[in-house]
């Protein structure tokens, strides 16, 4: 309808242009905060795999390292052990002062190096040991492993007898004289000094090297632990664990000296060393705070960004918008209503004109459809009225058949048996038993067309079987009726039922089954018709499924349903079931009914 120009305006409210600017800060805000938690979360965990595999790989490459180091020394001990063993010359101890001196030159790693005879004594040492530092040496592992087994052998930590009693390891190899043990070839370094801390300082790592007992061979400042301390199992369990264990990757509570957690892992050496490679959780933390700042702070950027290109935006349009709200004040979906011209709009605005000349064609449009919609429930309100008056006419015109029935035929052979049996006592007959025979014979013969027309007029209403033999029965009398009464050829299927069906689903079946044989041979102009009768699995239970098809003419689906139609589909309805009427495949009509099993149905 038009508006009135003298109408008084709507309250105020929030302006279309500051909802349009609160939702798109709304849109910015929101994924920009979603984002920044997506992007932080993705750099949590970048940063822990970062640090987790530069952990692994710091720790392989050290323990390579480790044991690369002591292979080139051991290596050249081996080399002067041979060239001394091969020339026979182990006593020379002249040339052990030589040959010692030039090892410690080339590899000054070795603290102390020293040979000893098969009696485990200090024959010689470079550099020199104080007087009260040289003894045997039958307690050190490094000669007692060569002694044994005549292999090189690198050792556990253990605490030196020279200046400073500092924590020691030694390399040593068997000498021999004619195939004998002679003594050991020994280098003593010293524990702290086998890997390089810087490097892993720099990166900020902890070194925890044990040896095979899990003695400490090398520790850094940051841990609890230091040389020739035993790692014990009750004081560290997680440590304890990952040098037993090595399990990749963990990350452990408390352990180092500030009681602050770290990531670990464990590296095995050759000779069964193990190497702790620890990371504090702080350079982590640290980390993944320059992350952090870098994200959100380019998050802002970009947000500032977008806000500055929606506040120009938002300007730009604002005359637009009070020009269009003002074309919209005019705009009413009725039938004179003239659409808003494109032409007359901003470029930024086409869309939602085009929207709202959409809207109110569809407006129309829906209109239109509902009212035709009316108009056929109108229609179909008046053809039920009409069926369910002309199911009234019939059900009337029944009734009259059958009081006519039973007045004129039932009443009138009643009547002939009362004249007949009224005669037998007229004594003009006397005692003739022929007469009397034949009144008898009569009245037999009229008694039998009575019983035979109340029996048909009872088929009619609701035959007996189906109270009393069940559905088949009853079905297999109507085909029965009906072959004698019709030319067509009816097969009738029954699947096996266990049990008598509910009353209600037997007698809409067969009620069903009745009037589609009826149809069919009033109208299908049909030779043959199938009636198929099973169960089936519905979605709320078990069904019983009637088929009536035959070969006739089939079913017009532009004439209204017939009374006979609409009767067995209220039949189905009326206990939750359905009847569906369909065109044969080849030609006929299928009639399906699907009727719930359920007892009160």
């Amino acid at each position: 309808m038009p508006i009135d120009p003298a109408a008084s305006p709507p309250p105020a409210g929030r302006s279309l242009l500051g909802q349009f600017t609160g939702l798109v800060l709304l849109a910015v805000f929101l994924p920009a905060l979603a984002l920044a938690g997506v992007l932080l979360w993705q750099a949590s965990t970048s940063v822990h795999a970062q640090g987790a595999t530069r952990l692994a790989a710091t720790a392989s490459a050290s323990a390579r390292g480790l044991e690369s180091f002591l292979g080139v020394h051991l290596a050249a001990m081996q080399v002067l052990a041979d060239r001394r063993n091969a020339t026979g010359d182990i006593d020379d101890l002249s040339r052990w002062d030589s040959d010692l001196a030039r090892v410690n030159h080339y590899y000054p790693a070795f603290a102390h190096l020293l040979v000893t005879d098969a009696d485990g004594r200090v024959l010689t040492s470079t550099p020199a040991l104080p007087a009260d530092a040289i003894g045997p040496v039958t307690d050190r592992e490094y000669f007692q492993v060569p002694r044994r087994t005549g292999e090189r052998h690198v050792s556990n930590v253990y605490q030196g007898r020279g200046p400073g009693n500092g924590a020691r390891m030694a390399i040593s190899v068997a000498l021999y004289r004619d195939g004998q043990f002679a003594g050991v070839l020994a280098g003593s370094m010293r524990a702290d000094a086998l890997l390089p801390m810087d490097e892993l300082d720099e990166h900020g790592f902890e070194l925890l090297l044990l040896d095979r007992g899990l003695s400490v061979l090398q520790s850094s400042a940051g841990l609890p632990q230091r040389p020739l301390d035993r790692l014990d199992p009750a004081a560290a369990p997680a440590l304890a664990r990952l040098a037993r264990g090595f399990d990749g990757v963990q990350e452990l509570d408390a352990v180092l000296a500030g009681g602050e957690d770290a990531l670990a892992v464990a590296a095995p050496l050759d000779n069964g060393w193990r190497l702790l490679l620890l990371q504090p959780s702080g350079v982590v933390k640290a980390e993944l705070r320059r992350v952090a700042v870098a994200v959100i702070a380019l998050l802002v950027l970009v947000v500032a960004g977008v806000l500055a290109v929606v506040v120009a935006k938002m300007r730009r349009l604002g005359g637009s918008v009070r020009a269009l709200l003002q074309r919209m004040r005019q705009f009413a979906l009725d039938g004179d209503s003239a659409q808003l011209a494109p032409a007359n709009l901003p470029r930024e605005l086409l869309p939602l004109a085009d929207a709202m000349n959409g809207l109110a064609a569809r407006a129309r449009a829906s209109f239109q459809q509902v009212n035709r919609s009316l108009q056929e429930q109108r229609r179909l309100r008046e053809e039920l009225q009409s069926v369910a008056q002309r199911l009234l006419t019939v059900q009337e015109d029944e009734r009259r058949t059958l009081s006519r029935e039973l007045h004129d035929d039932i009443g009138q052979s009643i009547t002939a048996i009362k004249l007949a049996a009224t005669s037998l006592a007229d004594e003009a007959l006397g005692d003739d038993p022929q007469v009397r025979r034949e009144i008898l014979d009569e009245i037999v013969s009229i008694a039998d067309q009575t019983v035979l027309k109340l029996r048909n007029l009872s088929l009619l209403l609701r035959p007996p079987q189906l109270d009393s033999l069940g559905l088949e029965a009853a079905l297999r009398g109507q085909v029965a009726l009906l072959s004698r009464n019709s030319a067509l050829q009816v097969r009738l299927e029954v699947a096996p039922l266990e049990g008598r069906l509910p009353a209600a689903t037997e007698l809409a079946c067969f009620r069903i089954a009745q009037e589609a044989l009826t149809n069919v041979a009033r109208h299908a102009g049909a030779t043959c018709v199938e009636i198929e009768v099973e169960l089936e699995d519905g979605e709320s239970g078990p069904l019983l499924v009637l088929r009536v098809s035959d070969d006739g003419r089939g079913v017009d689906a532009s004439r209204p349903a017939g009374l006979g139609l609409v009767t067995m589909r209220e039949r189905a309805t009326q206990i939750g079931g359905s009847v569906t009427i369909a065109p044969r495949p080849g030609g006929g009509t299928v009639v399906r009914a699907e009727l719930p099993m359920q007892d009160g149905a």
